[in-house]
C-alpha cells in the first residue's frame, strides 16, 4: 500500500561497512618519527572520505524522516477516515434499530387486524349459516313471501344492501390487513438494505483498520532506521573532530620541525650549493593572475611596483623549487612577515635568489639543501593575500627582475586584471 520504500537496513548495513573500513585507513604514525606534509595531506584526503560518508548519512536521515512525515500524515488521514466510517455504522445500527422497532409495531397492527378480518368473516359466516339453517333469513322465501311488487322491490333493495354492507366491512378490514403487509414489507426492505450499507462500512472499517496498523508499522521501523542511521552519523562527527585535532597537532609539530634555529637572523651566511640557473617554473599552474612590475595593490588601492609574479594555483597544491640552491629564509609561522606569510627563499648561486610567498606550509628550512623541482611547500593565502596563490620572485643581485623572462618555453594564460592598470 505505502510503495517502495528505501532499503534503510541496507543503508545503515553499508555505512557502517564504510565507517569501519574508514578506521582501519588511519595508518598510526610513529611519536618519534618526523611529521610530513605528506602524511598532513593523507590526513586531510581522508577527512574529506570521512566528509562524503557524514553527508551521505545524514542525506539517508533526511529521506527517511521524510518518509516517515508522509507516513504519519497518511496515518493521521486513514485515522480520521475510519473515526468517520465508525460514526456512519453507529448511525446505521440506529435506524436498523429503529426500523425493527416499526417492523416490531406493524407486525403486532397487522396480527390484530389479521384477527379482526378473521373474526368478521367468521361472523359473517356463521350469520349466513344461522340464516340459512333457520329459514328467517332465507333470501329467496323472504322475496317470494312478498305481497306486493312494491314490498318485492323494497325487500329486494334491502337484502342488497345488507349484502352491500358485509362485502364492504369484509373488504375493509382485507384492505386494512394489506395495508399493514405493504408498510411492514418496505420497512422490512429498507432495514435489508441499511444492513447492507452497514455491512460494507464494517469491511470498510475492517481494512482501514489494517491500513493504520501497517502505517505504524512502518513508522516504526522508519524511527528505528533513523536512529540507527543518527548513531551512525554522530560516530562520523567524533571521528572528524578528532581527525581535525589530529591534522592541527600534525600542522603544528610540522611549523615547530621546519622553525628556524635563529629566526632574528634567517638568512644563512654559509656559501650556497647551486646551479645559478632556473630550470622549473615552480607550479603546475601557468595562469599569471598579477605581472612583475606596476600596478594597484589590490588591497591597499595604492599604485606601485608588485615585485614578483602571481601564479593563480588551487590551495594545497604543491610548490618546487625553481633550481638547485640552499634555503636561505624559511618561515613557517602563519605570521604576517612583511606581507609575505609562511615564505621560503632559496639562493640558487651565480647572485641568483628566489622567493616563494603566502605558502600555506613551508615545508624546508633554513640551510637545507634543495634540488630542481623539489616542493618546498604548498599554496596558501598567508600573509597580506586576498586568496589562495603563489607570489613568485626572482632577485639577481638584490633586484627584483621578471621571473617570465627565465622561462621562454613555457605559454602562460592571463588574468584580464593581470597587469593591473
Amino acid at each position: 500500500m505505502f510503495g517502495k520504500r528505501l532499503k534503510s537496513a541496507i543503508s545503515v548495513l553499508l555505512s557502517l561497512v564504510l565507517m569501519f573500513s574508514l578506521v582501519l585507513c588511519f595508518t598510526p604514525t610513529n611519536a618519534n618519527a618526523a611529521t610530513t606534509q605528506a602524511e598532513i595531506d593523507e590526513l586531510k584526503e581522508q577527512r574529506n572520505q570521512l566528509k562524503e560518508q557524514q553527508k551521505d548519512i545524514q542525506n539517508t536521515v533526511n529521506s527517511l524522516r521524510g518518509q516517515q512525515d508522509k507516513l504519519i500524515e497518511l496515518k493521521t488521514a486513514l485515522d480520521e477516515k475510519n473515526a468517520i466510517t465508525l460514526q456512519q455504522i453507529l448511525n446505521l445500527e440506529e435506524q436498523i434499530a429503529l426500523h425493527e422497532e416499526l417492523i416490531e409495531q406493524k407486525s403486532v397492527e397487522l396480527e390484530k387486524a389479521q384477527d379482526v378480518a378473521d373474526e368478521q368473516l367468521s361472523r359473517l359466516k356463521v350469520r349466513i349459516r344461522n340464516m340459512e339453517e333457520n329459514g328467517r333469513y332465507n333470501y329467496v322465501a323472504v322475496l317470494f313471501g312478498a305481497e306486493s311488487i312494491s314490498e318485492f322491490l323494497s325487500l329486494m333493495d334491502d337484502i342488497g344492501d345488507i349484502m352491500k354492507s358485509d362485502r364492504d366491512l369484509e373488504n375493509s378490514y382485507k384492505e386494512a390487513v394489506t395495508d399493514l403487509k405493504t408498510v411492514k414489507s418496505e420497512y422490512e426492505e429498507a432495514r435489508l438494505e441499511l444492513k447492507e450499507q452497514k455491512a460494507e462500512l464494517t469491511n470498510l472499517s475492517a481494512q482501514l483498520e489494517k491500513d493504520i496498523a501497517e502505517a505504524n508499522a512502518a513508522i516504526q521501523e522508519l524511527e528505528g532506521d533513523i536512529s540507527a542511521n543518527s548513531a551512525i552519523l554522530s560516530q562520523l562527527n567524533a571521528q572528524d573532530k578528532e581527525m581535525q585535532d589530529k591534522i592541527n597537532q600534525k600542522i603544528k609539530e610540522l611549523n615547530e620541525q621546519n622553525k628556524p634555529s635563529n629566526p632574528s637572523n634567517p638568512s644563512n651566511p654559509s656559501k650556497p650549493s647551486g646551479s645559478g640557473t632556473l630550470t622549473v617554473w615552480p607550479s603546475y599552474c601557468t595562469y599569471i593572475t598579477s605581472v612583475q612590475g606596476n600596478r594597484v595593490h589590490p588591497i591597499t588601492g595604492q599604485y606601485g611596483t608588485h615585485g614578483g609574479t602571481d601564479i593563480g594555483a588551487s590551495y594545497g597544491s604543491a610548490i618546487y623549487a625553481a633550481g638547485s640552491g640552499t634555503v636561505v629564509t624559511a618561515y613557517n609561522n602563519s605570521a604576517y612577515n612583511g606581507g609575505y606569510g609562511n615564505y621560503a627563499m632559496i639562493n640558487h648561486g651565480n647572485g641568483i635568489q628566489t622567493l616563494y610567498a603566502h605558502m600555506s606550509v613551508c615545508s624546508v628550512t633554513v640551510g637545507q639543501t634543495v634540488s630542481a623541482g623539489q616542493t618546498i611547500g604548498y599554496v596558501g593565502s598567508t600573509g597580506r593575500s586576498t586568496g589562495p596563490h603563489l607570489h613568485f620572485e626572482v632577485r639577481v643581485n638584490g633586484s627584483r627582475v621578471d621571473p617570465q623572462s627565465y622561462y621562454p618555453g613555457i605559454s602562460f594564460s592571463y588574468s584580464p586584471t593581470a597587469w593591473g592598470g
